[in-house]
């Protein structure tokens, strides 16, 4: 009809294509991170932020299989979560003060988080459809938002721990390029979909970016700085032992003066 807005074939395309991409980075982002697995590298890594994430994608899980989405996106969470619980579980075995190492106690744990968080959204999906067969559809519209909130508010204890430290410590920056990528691919597959615009979505994804690479740009500020100063310490150290050096050679050659001097009174 005249009038109506025709939206491209490539356009269907590019959104899929852009999605996929995204959906992909955002599988396997952590992947990296648990890698990244000594406990040096926990020291600087908040448990908290993976806790959220982990919640997120329990609700984000919900949201696609009740919105009946597509494969991708209902896998994604799964994946995401797992890996995201794994993650958190692994921070108590690294913990000297939680597990000590114990691989029966991470186990036990994860797989009791594991089968409680399912529960929920198995449940919670359930409960949902119902809501909606009384066309009560509130529930449905908060099992949207609180993934994406938790996912930003997720990054806010990191920021806390950066802020504790004074340095970026424990957080794989594979595993940022990876979330950064992730969502900046996402926002590409939003601006070729259709209208209406999917302004929460998009807020989600630029938050996501933004708020990572701030802790990119933390992680080498922070490290050069520490490094200058580390090397501003050495050089005064360095100085200090020339100058104890000259110090000793000064008194060495008073000596010797002073001592030739009472050999030739004598």
């Amino acid at each position: 009809m005249k009038g109506e807005s025709t939206i491209p074939s490539h356009y269907v395309v590019l959104e899929n294509v852009f999605g996929l991409i995204g959906t992909a980075f955002w599988s396997f982002q952590l992947v990296p991170q648990v890698i990244n697995h000594t406990y040096q590298n926990f020291i600087g890594l908040s448990q908290a932020m993976f806790l959220l994430w982990t919640t997120s994608s329990i609700f984000f899980g919900i949201y696609a299989i009740v919105l009946d989405l597509s494969i991708p996106l209902l896998i994604q969470p799964q994946i995401f979560g797992i890996i995201a619980l794994f993650i958190y579980v692994q921070c108590f075995y690294y913990c000297p003060s939680m597990f000590e190492g114990s691989k029966i106690k991470s186990g036990v744990l994860f797989v009791i988080l594991t089968i409680l968080l399912t529960g929920i959204e198995v449940g919670s999906v359930y409960g949902i459809r119902y809501a909606n067969m009384r066309n009560v559809n509130w529930p449905e519209m908060v099992s949207g938002i609180i993934p994406a909130v938790l996912l930003v508010i997720g990054l806010v204890p990191q920021f806390i721990k950066i802020y504790q430290l004074k340095r970026v410590i424990g957080i794989s920056m594979i595993f940022m390029a990876f979330d950064m990528l992730g969502a900046f691919f996402s926002v590409l597959s939003l601006v070729f979909r259709p209208p209406p615009f999917d302004t929460l979505a998009s807020f989600t994804y630029i938050s996501v970016f933004t708020l990572d690479g701030l802790i990119v740009f933390l992680y080498y500020f922070l490290n050069w700085y520490h490094s200058r100063k580390q090397s501003t310490i050495n050089n005064n150290n360095n100085e200090e032992n020339d100058l104890s050096i000259i110090v000793v050679d000064d008194v060495k050659r008073n000596d010797a003066i002073q001592q030739v001097s009472e050999i030739n009174n004598h």
